[in-house]
């Protein structure tokens, strides 16, 4: 994929670093020289120049990206991008962190946002994510409500030869998608799960953990820490 990410700071430049390592073409657009300097000497493509500005992400690949990351340091400037990101150049899919919990609020479609992470949270989430290294993951919340959610099928699940039928999942949870060998795949009730599968789900917004426990029974999920 084609990964945009706006921002080199701290968050930025880990992100960036654990998606480019997952196979994917990144670019960072970071505003200050000497950060992006950094930033290349680390082996990442970089744009010098504000993210706000749609020349910038048009040569960072906005017109051919697949997803843009908004994790600069100000909520104004993440919001900026995300509309930029959905409603200028038509990125199918946009993260946008928020440092102020009271502007996560803004943080929905109608800012061309699909999933909103809290800063604090973000670094871990976004990495273990892409590097499928986490068991379960609470990818975002969503705007009805409802909560995101993805688990990794590793040979320590007892899903594995599994179908989405068998599973006592929590009520109210729906395996919405199943990525299987890079590629989405509809999880129909006959379904049969395999050790590499990603599935997503969306539950109630305690649901994380009871989801957790129905693929790895008797363990505990990863929790996110703050850097």
């Amino acid at each position: 994929m084609h990964i945009i990410v706006a921002g080199g700071g701290t968050v930025g430049q880990r992100v960036a670093q654990a998606l480019h390592a997952a196979g994917n073409t990144v670019v960072v657009v970071e505003a200050d020289a000497a950060r992006a300097q950094q930033l290349t000497a680390r082996g990442l493509q970089v744009i010098t120049g504000s993210a706000c500005l749609p020349r910038r992400l048009e040569t960072a690949g906005a017109l051919h990206a697949d997803v843009l990351v908004a994790c600069t340091g100000h909520d104004e400037e993440n919001l900026i991008i995300s509309v930029l990101a959905r409603r200028h150049f038509e990125i199918p899919r946009v993260v946008a962190t928020v440092r102020d919990d009271a502007n996560r609020w803004l943080f929905g479609t109608d800012w061309g946002v699909d999933a909103a992470i809290s800063a604090a949270s973000a670094l871990v989430t976004l990495i273990e994510e892409a590097t499928g290294s986490a068991r379960t993951i609470h990818l975002a919340d969503l705007a009805t409500g409802l909560a995101l959610v993805e688990t990794n099928i590793t040979s320590a699940s007892t899903a594995p030869g599994k179908t989405v039928a068998e599973l006592d999942l929590p009520g109210g949870t729906i395996v919405t998608a199943v990525v299987r060998d890079g590629k989405p795949i509809p999880a129909d009730q006959a379904l049969q799960f395999r050790i590499g599968d990603r599935i997503l789900a969306v539950t109630s917004p305690d649901g994380e953990q009871r989801i957790h426990d129905t693929f790895y029974p008797g363990t505990s999920p990863p929790q996110p820490t703050a850097e």
